[in-house]
């Protein structure tokens, strides 16, 4: 569908005599190769949820700017002015194209529209008949030919809401990307309140960049001697360090960004403010190797997981991004930062996805059981917690059958699942073919599998009817 839309459009506007911009095609360029990770992998869900989200907003950015060039010298706030105006497009659009669709061009003669009428009066008892004589005839036609005839008013209801969804949403990009006026904020200049001093933004930065280095003074300690204060856990110390310094790391990107907004345009390029953008992000540095390092350190003691799969994401995208706002901070010019962080955005969630995530948390984690891998953080070794596994998707599958034995624990209690609860679970997921509209490769490969295994036993340990 993104593809069809794609092409459509892009036909639409070289009939018009109009240039598609570079950035618009990059985008739904974009949002096509994010499209495909749904049907190639099944994602864990979280991580499903970001690749739509990120789909939905390079979907509405690319066709908000199909028309309009320079979209990649927007700042940030355009740019999210632009992404919540594609929000509104789907509510007016469609109402736009029906109000400017050439309906005189579809009037037919009066000869023609009386020739269609009788036409379709005579296929009607034509159809009926004959399609009734082969229902008869064979079984599977007569489901076929009862099912198109069988109405139920409340999947009437649901399959109208879902069209009339669909189509707003194609109205609402076809607007968009061929009748709006453009994006918003386009052709701005932006230096409305660009009129901070090196005073007012100096006692800030420089607060934020001393406690920086307070912090790190703080952490020495614990990296030269690996113990911790008193009160202090190293689970507590890993798991909460991590997420609050990626934190620290965002907001000092947004901080950065909001203050080269608010300064004066001849400060921009003063030697004293650049310095004081490096005196903030040369400690952030080591702060983001702190968070890095309590990454790897939770991963030796823990193994992976979803949420430490995309932390080590965010991590890469969040350097990325600081690396290439100093470089724009230096020059005194960041209005090529938004775009560029944008597309490196779609570019961590698509190799992420690809990578396999599932796969790889399944892989490393019963490796680590079935390895017995012990260490100076862990000195028992670590069981692989098959439910968990079995939570990630379609792409752990596989992992899971071949090393069901493996998975299964070794304990009397009743609580713990046994093989066959193992592949309950396995046929209560995936026995029944996806519809062909939500077809994925990841699933129909778990499906192929899971239908190889022992058949279930729905009446043992909680798979009662």
């Amino acid at each position: 569908w993104v593809g069809v839309f794609m092409i459509a459009t892009l036909t639409v506007l070289q009939k018009a005599g109009q240039k598609a911009s570079r950035q618009g095609v990059v985008l739904l360029g974009s949002a096509l190769g994010l499209a495909c990770l749904f049907v190639v992998r099944d994602a864990p869900p979280t991580l499903k949820f970001l690749n739509f989200t990120a789909f939905l907003l390079a979907l509405t950015l690319g066709a908000a700017t199909l028309r309009f060039p320079d979209f990649h010298l927007s700042n940030v706030l355009p740019m999210l002015g632009t992404a919540l105006t594609g929000v509104i497009h789907p509510l007016i659009g469609p109402f736009v194209l029906l109000e400017r669709f050439p309906w005189q061009k579809l009037t037919l003669p009066a000869s023609a529209s009386k020739g269609w009428v009788t036409g379709a009066l005579l296929t009607l008892p034509v159809l009926a008949v004959f399609g009734g004589l082969l229902a008869r005839a064979d079984p599977a036609f007569a489901h076929l030919f009862t099912g198109l005839l069988k109405w139920e008013p409340g999947d009437l209801f649901t399959r109208a809401f879902t069209l009339l969804l669909w189509g707003a949403l194609a109205g609402g990009l076809v607007y968009s990307a061929l009748l709006s006026s453009g994006p918003v904020g386009h052709g701005a200049k932006g230096e409305k309140f660009a009129r901070l001093g090196l005073t007012e933004l100096g006692l800030p930065l420089g607060s934020l960049a001393g406690l920086f280095i307070v912090f790190l003074l703080v952490q020495l300690p614990y990296l030269l001697s690996g113990t911790l204060p008193d009160g202090l856990t190293f689970a507590g110390y890993i798991r909460r360090g991590f997420g609050e310094l990626m934190t620290v790391a965002f907001l000092t990107l947004a901080l950065l960004l909001g203050a080269h907004g608010l300064a004066r345009p001849d400060l921009r390029r003063n030697a004293a403010y650049r310095a004081l953008n490096l005196a903030v992000l040369a400690p952030l540095t080591l702060v983001i190797l702190s968070a890095a390092n309590r990454w790897h350190l939770y991963h030796q003691a823990y193994g992976l997981s979803e949420t430490r799969l995309l932390g080590a994401a965010f991590l890469v995208w969040i350097v990325a991004c600081l690396g290439w706002l100093a470089y724009l901070l230096w020059r005194g010019d960041l209005r090529r930062f938004a775009y560029p962080a944008l597309l490196l955005g779609f570019m961590t969630l698509w190799v992420t996805t690809m990578l396999n995530p599932a796969a790889l948390i399944a892989r490393n984690n019963v490796h680590r059981q079935t390895a017995a891998v012990t260490n100076d953080l862990r000195r028992t070794p670590q069981r692989a917690n098959v439910w968990e596994l079995l939570n990630l998707g379609a792409d752990a599958v596989p992992d899971i059958v071949r090393n069901l034995d493996t998975l299964v624990p070794g304990c009397a209690d009743q609580a713990c699942p046994n093989r066959q609860d193992i592949i309950n679970r396995l046929h209560d997921d995936y026995d029944a073919p996806r519809d062909p509209r939500a077809w994925n490769a990841s699933y129909a490969r778990a499906h192929r599998l899971v239908r190889q295994l022992p058949p279930p036993t729905p009446h043992e340990r909680g798979y009662s009817d």
